[in-house]
């Protein structure tokens, strides 16, 4: 039997700095995910919000870089596979009509 172990440090502080960044940012919500990329130590971080229709895919990317840029450390940073930035619609979710 094997035992599940917790994800390294570097993803809660990467997940606290990115809904924090985020927000400040006035991406809220927001709504993170994380899972382990498997078979590897690298992990994928998923931001989905309505607020990322605002911004061009690339503007969305710098803004999650420059945030994990400000948190980790380098080597911290190469074990994150991806962050993708989606809004609900890309991610095919559906949302609860007001």
């Amino acid at each position: 039997m094997s035992t599940l172990s917790s994800p390294p440090p570097f993803v809660d502080k990467l997940t606290e700095a990115l809904n924090n960044g985020l927000k400040v940012a006035g991406i809220d919500p927001v709504d993170l995910d994380v899972e382990p990329v498997p078979q590897t130590k690298l992990y994928r971080f998923i931001a989905l919000s309505p607020c990322f229709e605002q911004l061009k895919p690339s503007e969305r990317q710098d803004l999650v870089w420059r945030i994990a840029d400000g948190v980790l450390a380098r080597d911290e940073q190469l074990c994150v596979s991806m962050i993708l930035t989606l809004t609900p619609d890309e991610a095919g979710v559906k949302q609860d009509a007001d």
